[in-house]
């Protein structure tokens, strides 16, 4: 991962994408440290806090999660390389509170990805957020809404268009080598046969 001005965004891969979110605002110093919270720290939001371990001048200050019983992993890997253990809330609403934070990285469960983030946003952070960023269309309006309301930065991982396979074959398509397109279908698979979630 290549590291760039603080006035820009921090470049992530798609393994560490969370650090691609943590847009920087006007800072007194290059030097100075972003500080940024981490929720949902099972599964991919373990590897936001990997990627975000392998930034410069940023702190994983804080980490947020429902369950208490997982975040031991995150806590470790945060403390061996920091030095200090994060703070650590259950709660999202109190985590939002500590005005020293500057970003929040957002890895929880789907359904809670639009309001966390707005709530964030309220709280004048900045926001990376999983994908989906919404369940429909007037959560993700409202979403926009408040990033043009507060002034912040809010992103969304859409990975897929990075990977190289993908690349080579969407410029194999624009280079008319699949001949023309005439129709193409998308499967929605129904809610009753997605499989759950096992972290």
């Amino acid at each position: 991962m290549r590291h760039l001005s603080r006035r820009q965004f921090l470049a992530s891969s798609s393994t560490a994408v969370a650090a691609a979110a943590l847009a920087p605002r006007s800072f007194a110093s290059p030097n100075e440290t972003l500080r940024i919270a981490v929720t949902g720290v099972r599964g991919r939001g373990l590897q936001h806090v990997e990627g975000l371990l392998a930034q410069k001048n940023l702190e994983i200050a804080a980490i947020c999660d429902v369950n208490s019983n997982i975040i031991d992993k995150a806590m470790k890997l945060i403390e061996a390389k920091q030095g200090k253990k994060p703070a650590f809330h259950q709660d999202f609403r109190k985590l939002i509170e500590d005005k020293s934070l500057d970003a929040v990285s957002i890895a929880t469960s789907n359904h809670t990805h639009a309001m966390l983030a707005i709530w964030a946003l309220q709280a004048g952070k900045h926001v990376y957020v999983e994908k989906p960023v919404s369940h429909t269309i007037w959560e993700g309006r409202k979403l926009v809404e408040a990033v043009r309301k507060y002034g912040k930065i809010c992103q969304t991982g859409t990975q897929s268009r990075s990977y190289p396979g993908f690349q080579e074959a969407i410029r194999f398509l624009q280079e008319g080598k699949l001949g023309k397109v005439k129709v193409a279908r998308a499967v929605l698979q129904p809610a009753s046969q997605h499989r759950p979630y096992r972290g």
